[in-house]
């Protein structure tokens, strides 16, 4: 199947074009431009434009002669001056790319949401079927629009899947995202532990996901990828035993987390040179997680999720050969190398 992949140069979608490509499919990305996706995957991209989500006869260009398209890009950014940027890129673009597929009858559609799509914090847990949540900031606000959107033309009758992934973690992520910088932090020595915790699936599992999907012979409808839930400190925990290196455990409460959260949000408008760890809706999700059920995907798709320990183990080991984190840090792992 010839398959368009939009972020197919970023961390769920660079896994996603292996993925495809290793399954013998031929994919054709959308990219702003050459010099990354030829770093990622050498020649073995042979169709692309080059043009951005928001560009629609770059859009409808790299649609055409595609049965399939998995529509992963999205700009994610906490900085309250970007959100015209945020709103443009992720609303814009998926009515774009997702309208087009279905005007240009694709038979295999996939919008890759976001768990802020669904957010609720007084929900029991999350599902796909889920209604649609109220976000704060401007990425998860676009996410809710784009959620709307995407869940509208499937009441219509389009041929299209969603899917839902947890915090997502694991080998080569080119951009070292905000789940691997969470992980960094908990490296660092000294380990936060808030109420709560948090739920992680493999970028491999992710991109297997995809891979079902675009083979399967009818759309699947909304499918959350849920991974495993760890309390922080059973995080901090594991990661000491997977590196070796102890970690001195720090109890905050979840309201100063997010207290702490609200007060970089406000200075992130003076555009500081020094970056700010968290803001306040990530600590909301950090600090009052609601689960996201992991059934559908096993039951649908037929997966079988890494083991978490798999999953933290090669993320560690990358982020180590990325120079992203030091040997000590790394620990055992990094001798392993």
């Amino acid at each position: 199947m010839q398959v368009l992949v939009t972020g197919g140069t970023g961390f769920i979608g660079a896994h996603t074009v292996r993925a495809l490509l290793n399954a013998g499919h031929k994919v054709r990305l959308l990219i702003r431009g050459e010099a990354k996706m030829r770093q990622l995957f050498g020649n073995r991209i042979e169709e692309f434009v080059v043009g951005d989500v928001t560009d629609e006869t770059a859009v409808k260009q790299a649609l055409l002669g595609c049965q399939g398209v998995i529509h992963c890009a999205a700009k994610v950014s906490v900085d309250p001056r970007d959100a015209p940027a945020v709103q443009e890129t992720n609303i814009g673009g998926t009515r774009l790319v997702i309208g087009s597929a279905v005007n240009q009858g694709l038979t295999h559609i996939i919008y890759v949401s976001s768990v802020a799509a669904l957010y609720d914090g007084s929900a029991q847990g999350l599902s796909g079927y889920s209604p649609v949540g109220r976000a704060q900031g401007a990425y998860g606000q676009s996410k809710v629009a784009c959620e709307h959107y995407v869940r509208a033309q499937q009441a219509a009758g389009a041929p299209i899947s969603i899917t839902y992934p947890s915090s997502v973690i694991g080998p080569d992520d080119p951009g070292c995202g905000a789940p691997h910088q969470g992980i960094k932090t908990y490296l660092a020595g000294y380990v936060p532990v808030m109420p709560s915790g948090g739920q992680w699936i493999d970028v491999r599992d992710v991109a297997a996901a995809h891979l079902r999907l675009i083979e399967a012979d009818m759309p699947a409808g909304r499918i959350t990828l849920g991974g495993h839930f760890l309390p922080w400190s059973e995080l901090a925990d594991l990661l000491a035993e997977l590196t070796g290196v102890s970690k001195q455990k720090i109890f905050i409460s979840g309201g100063l987390m997010r207290l702490i959260g609200r007060a970089f949000d406000g200075l992130r408008f003076f555009r500081l040179r020094v970056a700010l760890p968290v803001t306040r809706e990530g600590m909301v999700y950090a600090t009052r997680w609601v689960k996201l059920e992991r059934h559908s995907a096993e039951l649908d798709l037929g997966m079988h999720f890494r083991p978490v320990e798999v999953t933290l183990a090669d993320a560690i080991a990358s982020l180590f050969a990325a120079g992203e984190i030091s040997s000590r840090q790394a620990g055992k792992l990094a001798r392993a190398l």
